[in-house]
């Protein structure tokens, strides 16, 4: 066997393992058993009109946070105006991906559902990740080590 296989054979038996362990409780509950004791139905617009309100409250937060990082770092500072530029790259690449995801379920009643869900988990992601690598700025500490690549 050659030495350079092992990391993938490892990486196939972690995933093995994760898939075949069994259920421990409420807690490790997954949607698709939770649908499984629900019965109430619910429609298509319905599951809209929800995500509609999830939309708004997810970019509402991320604007908070990074309004918080802009109002410690001041308005003309050079790293708030790229950081106002990757924000709207970063709208683009999230109209882009979640637009695809759509096109992917164009098919069904669901690509709206769809589309909003990548639409919250990439705000949510991103606000995440605003928070982590600029959150120092509002702590006055110094800034966090580089992340370092996975071996």
């Amino acid at each position: 066997m050659r030495v350079e296989g092992l990391p993938k054979i490892a990486l196939a038996v972690l995933i093995l393992a994760a898939c075949t362990t069994a259920d421990h409780g409420a807690a490790n509950d997954t949607n698709a058993a939770r649908a499984r004791v629900d019965t109430t139905t619910v429609t298509t617009h319905e599951m809209v009109e929800a995500l509609s309100r999830d939309v708004k409250a997810s970019e509402r937060d991320l604007a908070a946070t990074e309004d918080s990082v802009y109002v410690f770092i001041g308005a003309t500072d050079s790293t708030t105006l790229l950081l106002k530029k990757a924000h709207a790259t970063w709208e683009q690449y999230r109209k882009l991906e979640c637009d695809a995801i759509r096109v992917a379920f164009a098919e069904g009643s669901m690509a709206p559902v769809a589309q909003m869900e990548c639409w919250i988990d990439l705000t949510d992601d991103h606000r995440k990740f605003v928070a982590q690598e600029y959150g120092y700025m509002r702590d006055g500490g110094p800034p966090p080590p580089p992340a370092r690549p996975p071996r």
